[in-house]
């Protein structure tokens, strides 16, 4: 399994393979020695019941994909149709809003899923089952806070 944690002090990525069952690990950028706790099912790739970096058990799935990308596509697609509209050809600007909406259905189908702790966001890429639920944004508003608290933010 990989594990991608972020710095509590820098928010760099961190990318860790739970197999090799590191203790630490020292942040590339500003040099931090961060302490993590791999379970035996996390450096298995059987099951997230652990986060290494915030030791939480409460994570979410998502689809894996970086939403700035997503983002970027979804305005350059309403750029092009706008312009398209502005000079009168309405047809080509739905079209061009079409073509969109099914590139995206399509990449987002053929994506897989993520999970993510709620706490520290760390990411956990690999074949095992994945038993989280979707996003809840009450329960990340919650422990989203804690983890600040507990790393000082």
């Amino acid at each position: 399994m990989e594990v991608v944690v972020q710095c509590p002090s820098c928010d760099a990525a961190l990318p860790v393979k739970a197999s090799e069952k590191h203790n630490e690990i020292q942040c590339g950028s500003c040099r931090k020695i961060i302490a993590l706790t791999i379970t035996s099912s996390v450096a298995t790739d059987t099951s997230v019941d652990t986060c290494p970096m915030c030791t939480g058990q409460d994570f979410y799935i998502r689809k894996d994909f970086d939403p700035k990308v997503g983002l970027t596509f979804v305005i350059l697609g309403a750029t092009v149709s706008a312009v398209f509209y502005y000079f009168g050809m309405d047809l080509t600007a739905y079209g061009v809003l079409a073509v969109a909406v099914l590139v995206d259905l399509a990449v987002y189908r053929r994506l897989g899923d993520v999970t993510i702790c709620y706490r520290c966001h760390a990411e956990f890429r690999g074949r095992f089952e994945r038993m989280a639920e979707g996003f809840d944004l009450h329960t990340a508003d919650i422990l989203e806070a804690e983890y600040a608290k507990q790393v000082g933010r």
